[in-house]
């Protein structure tokens, strides 16, 4: 939103460009204008930055009172399967393609948990890695097996190879489908 300042320089701008005779009074006029444009461009950046989103809710928010400890996630995870829970933590990854999931971590364990919204529900700012956050929502089993996480090529010669592919998941990964976070 450009300020009052920077509009009454770009008029300024305009009228010195009405007025040139001569060549370096259009460019003088010319320098004018971009610095005001500029400034308005600078102010612009400034306020959006500069917005105070600490507290900012997300989705549903946060009602749960009490946080399950990131310890108690990670290590006993089927305990928590298939239930509501709040956590409390640090941001340390956002998806930077939609901000449709973040990573929570407890700084004293170094790891984390990711929390996957559904697409659009719920966008996070993609530069929240490193504040902190209170999130909740369904903690979820996912079954995979290393096929079907392998990417692209690699998944369709494992598959085409001839080799037995796990009927059941070998591996289980575990997330939180968010309903709600608040940023602090």
């Amino acid at each position: 939103m450009p300020t009052v300042a920077s509009a009454l320089a770009a008029v300024a701008a305009h009228d010195a460009l009405m007025r040139a005779g001569d060549n370096r009074g259009i460019m003088s006029a010319m320098r004018l204008l971009s610095f005001a444009l500029a400034l308005s461009l600078c102010t612009v950046g400034t306020v959006t930055a500069s917005a105070d989103d600490t507290g900012k809710t997300y989705g549903d928010g946060v009602s749960l009172t009490r946080a399950v400890p990131m310890a108690s996630l990670l290590d006993s995870p089927k305990t928590h399967a298939g239930k509501t829970v709040r956590v409390d933590g640090v941001i340390t990854r956002v998806c930077q393609s939609m901000g449709c999931w973040i990573e929570i971590a407890d700084p004293a364990l170094g790891r984390g948990v990711r929390f996957k919204a559904r697409d659009g529900v719920i966008v996070f700012p993609k530069d929240a890695a490193g504040r902190k956050v209170s999130a909740q929502g369904t903690f979820e089993e996912i079954a995979t097996s290393p096929v079907r996480e392998a990417h692209g090529d690699h998944a369709k010669s494992v598959e085409n190879s001839g080799k037995p592919v796990p009927a059941e998941p070998t591996e289980k990964i575990y997330w939180v489908r968010v309903s709600g976070a608040v940023l602090y």
